[in-house]
């Protein structure tokens, strides 16, 4: 659900079963939409493990793991970039 002014746009992102609103420029709507529900993959994936989670501990575990992915990829990246240059 979003709400539309001049310059930013209310919108309604469900994660872990809540719903969290927010004010974001209209261009990062998709992507944040995208985002909640790649973390919703992850928590879910954290859940299937066989633990007993509360949603927090599910989301906190599946933030942790998609920070430490991004990490991961940002060190590669800086790699090719290094080897690309010499």
């Amino acid at each position: 659900m979003t709400k539309r002014s001049a310059n930013s746009i209310d919108l309604v992102l469900d994660v872990a079963g809540r719903d969290y609103k927010l004010r974001t420029a209209p261009q990062h709507a998709s992507g944040l939409t995208e985002a909640a529900l790649q973390l919703n993959e992850k928590i879910s994936a954290v859940r299937q493990r066989g633990r007993n989670l509360s949603n927090e501990q599910a989301a906190v575990l599946a933030a942790l793991e998609l920070s430490y992915d991004l990490l991961i990829e940002r060190e590669m990246l800086v790699q090719q970039l290094e080897s690309s240059r010499l």
